[in-house]
């Protein structure tokens, strides 16, 4: 099996050749866009891993240049550029240049932060705090979501044409499901129903897929609430296995769809030996198997990592 194939196996809960791996982390902010796509397509090609997944390093930045939220109610009068904006330029920039160095070797995923999570950076880049955001949240979550449901539309639109220009799909960062943030009622109200609205895009299109990582912010311990993600429209779920108490077996049971994880990025990916790497590899994958399983982290590795340490993880992975 090519690498294309084995992932196709893999979304179709059926088992590849061998276990399929993937490894992404942030680049560093004064790469070119020219720079920055040939960083990926060497990443890949480099340590073997399986899919190319599209790092949105600008975190929003260019999304929200402008907007200033001093109170809650501001989020009725925000104003969006839409697709004229320096963001989306550069983000449709990447993808193409992508898609035209790797020549198809593998599926292309790019980011694509949750409304939400945008919505939060519009705080922090704007002098505030995620904790003002979630104050606002609490005090007047009718003004919050009028503003929620602007940039979710702005980003279903950008999610068509990342599709369009040739992403195989799209890698969804699911966030604010730390237990610590809202009560399961509160988010199902306030966070689920843009994450829906965004990943729905992706179901309109035959032939593409979700990729749902559900993500834990290092000031709440990286802790998540999986099991919340229940009924999502994601091909392929990866979630900390390590600090959120699901286990990837458990997770398995539960969302009854492909699962990708298992490495610590906090333990043995970047403290470990490159034999218990490899130790630690070949134990996931017995307990797992080959069927609707990819191998990864628990999230984004850090930048400075030695990509043999990678390679030792992919490796491993086609010894099985």
């Amino acid at each position: 099996m090519n690498k294309v194939e084995r992932m196709q196996a893999v979304f179709a809960g059926q088992e590849p050749d061998r276990v399929p791996a993937g490894f992404w982390f942030h680049y560093p902010q004064g790469l070119s866009l020219e720079e920055r796509a040939q960083a990926h397509v060497d990443l890949c090609r480099s340590v073997g891993t399986d899919i190319i997944k599209i790092m949105d390093d600008n975190f929003g930045r260019f999304f929200t240049q402008g907007i200033r939220i001093e109170k809650a109610s501001d989020w009725r009068h925000i104003r969006l550029p839409g697709k004229d904006c320096a963001h989306y330029r550069h983000m449709t920039g990447l993808i193409q240049r992508i898609l035209d160095k790797s020549g198809g070797e593998a599926m292309v995923f790019p980011t694509m932060w949750s409304p939400f999570k945008i919505a939060s950076f519009t705080y922090t880049d704007g002098g505030g705090t995620d904790q003002q955001f979630m104050a606002h949240c609490k005090e007047d979550p009718a003004s919050v979501l009028e503003g929620v449901r602007a940039l979710t539309e702005t980003l279903q639109e950008w999610a068509r044409d990342y599709l369009e220009l040739g992403s195989s799909g799209l890698y969804y960062s699911g966030q604010f499901s730390e237990p610590q943030r809202f009560s399961e009622e509160e988010w199902a109200r306030l966070v689920k129903p843009s994450d829906l609205a965004v990943l729905e895009v992706t179901k309109e299109i035959p032939g593409k897929y979700n990729i749902v990582h559900i993500c834990g912010e290092m000031e709440f311990g990286f802790q998540s609430s999986p099991r919340r993600y229940a009924g999502y429209p994601g091909d392929l779920f990866n979630w900390d296995v390590h600090r959120a108490g699901l286990s990837l077996e458990e997770g398995r049971k539960f969302f009854q769809k492909p699962i990708l994880g298992g490495l610590d990025n906090h333990g043995v990916l970047v403290e470990g030996s490159l034999e218990a790497i490899r130790q630690e590899t070949l134990k996931i994958i017995k307990a797992m198997g080959k069927r609707g399983f990819m191998l990864g982290a628990d999230c984004t590795v850090p930048g400075e990592i030695d990509w043999a340490r990678l390679r030792a993880a992919v490796e491993a992975a086609a010894e099985v």
